[in-house]
């Protein structure tokens, strides 16, 4: 079967929510799983082989800086010593490729660090970075059955 190019999925056709409300100024989230393996010697191979015992979830959010929500959670973090979780949802849905709505759900989600002031006079839209990481995920049931 040839590629076509509406098959091709838009990044712009998704959503995130942030303990269920919708974080409308998102302009980039990327998540990622990494594996820890360790390296496990084998007697007659020249080549290390490597074994899988866990793994590690981080990721990056990119904001239009519309609000002082990350400023208030640090802000929060620092006077209290309370170290907040949330559940982030990412939603992908691009209508004309046809593939379905993917949805994954990260769970235990804790802030790195989120950038407290920043000015910059040839910016004409400030953005914030905001590094995090993960403790869990999950996938909807009909796209779990497709690996099992």
């Amino acid at each position: 079967m040839a590629l076509r190019s509406r098959d091709v999925i838009s990044g712009k056709e998704g959503r995130l929510f942030l303990d269920g409300e919708e974080m409308a100024h998102i302009k980039t989230f990327e998540a990622t799983v990494e594996k820890n393996k360790e390296e496990v010697p084998i007697m007659g191979r020249r080549m290390m082989g490597h074994k899988t015992n866990g793994g590690s979830g981080s990721g990056t959010m990119t904001f239009h800086k519309v609000t002082s929500q990350f400023v208030k959670i640090m802000h929060g973090y620092v006077k209290t010593g309370i170290d907040p979780y949330f559940t982030v949802q990412s939603v992908l849905d691009d209508k004309t490729s046809g593939r379905g709505t993917e949805r994954v759900s990260l769970f235990d989600v804790n802030f790195d660090s989120a950038k407290i002031a920043g000015l910059d006079v040839e910016s004409a839209a400030l953005e914030e970075e905001v590094p995090f990481t993960f403790e869990d995920f999950d996938i909807p049931e009909e796209l779990k059955s497709d690996f099992n």
